[in-house]
């Protein structure tokens, strides 16, 4: 018998319309199960770590975050007399906070408190390169504030962020949670691989898998976090690094704290000052091109 024509088109836009779905599922996981390549290490990056002067280190203190994980920072205390500013302090890709020491001296030399923190995924503030979900750094930022407002009052507090950190601090400044901080200082920001300050391929310190960034992206964006877990990037870094460091990063976390897409909407969107400092030899970004 023949099948009447307003019976077969519909049945053949159906099919194309399975195929299309098909043939999309079959891409995303092809991209999804390329494998995130370790970059050789960049030496001049772990040689400079490895001359960081440590004397004077605080120790770790911690604070409770809102799902009970206790996550670590350290407290440079200014001299009696201090001015009763408080500067949260935020490392760079892969670090922890002893990276930002010089920082915290300079900062409680010039009578600023200085918190120097362990991001979540980092140093001893939760599971290596990874997270619970996106937006969990945000949460755990404001915990800490809440944290230290407890001892100290209502005073200002500045957020500062060094490399990824800085842009993480930038994307800060044009959330909702922007108002905790009263201004905020980038110190050789990383906004996004597109923007006219970074160098192609970081300069070498990273290694994105961008076709599976791509594709959980795209899940990201239709509400399936099925495999948010999943490693991103790699950084530069040598084995001998490895138990002070993180040089893998999740999907999620680079999400959270990594490259902020909308670095213009988040200028825009900021309501406290904002500044940028950077050297004019940086390796890893054209310093001249921030402005």
């Amino acid at each position: 018998m023949r099948v009447p024509a307003v019976v077969r088109w519909p049945f053949r836009i159906a099919l194309a319309a399975l195929a299309l779905v098909g043939a999309g599922a079959t891409t995303l996981a092809w991209m999804i199960a390329t494998p995130t390549q370790i970059p050789p290490p960049l030496a001049s990056i772990s040689n400079d770590v490895r001359k960081i002067d440590d004397q004077g280190l605080p120790g770790l203190s911690y604070f409770q975050a809102r799902d009970q994980t206790f996550l670590a920072y350290r407290d440079y205390q200014p001299l009696p007399g201090g001015n009763g500013r408080i500067a949260i302090v935020v490392h760079g890709s892969s670090a922890q906070s002893p990276v930002m020491h010089a920082v915290g001296k300079a900062l409680a030399a010039a009578g600023v408190r200085a918190i120097a923190v362990d991001m979540r995924g980092h140093g001893h503030s939760g599971t290596r390169g990874d997270i619970a979900y996106m937006g969990q750094l945000d949460d755990d930022l404001a915990d800490l504030v809440a944290h230290l407002r407890k001892t100290s009052g209502d005073g200002p507090i500045s957020l500062v962020g060094h490399s990824i950190g800085g842009g993480y601090a930038l994307r800060i400044a044009g959330s909702a949670y922007g108002n905790l901080f009263d201004q905020y200082v980038l110190l050789a920001p990383q906004l996004t691989p597109s923007a006219p300050s970074s160098r192609p391929g970081s300069g070498g310190w990273a290694l994105p898998n961008i076709r599976r960034i791509v594709a959980l992206s795209v899940l990201d964006r239709v509400g399936i976090h099925c495999c948010d877990a999943l490693s991103v990037i790699a950084f530069a870094l040598p084995d001998r690094a490895l138990p002070f460091t993180t040089r893998i990063y999740s999907y999620r976390l680079l999400a959270n704290f990594g490259v902020i897409f909308g670095y213009k909407e988040a200028l825009a969107r900021a309501t406290h000052p904002i500044t940028v400092i950077a050297g004019a030899n940086d390796e890893l970004m054209m310093a001249e091109n921030y402005e």
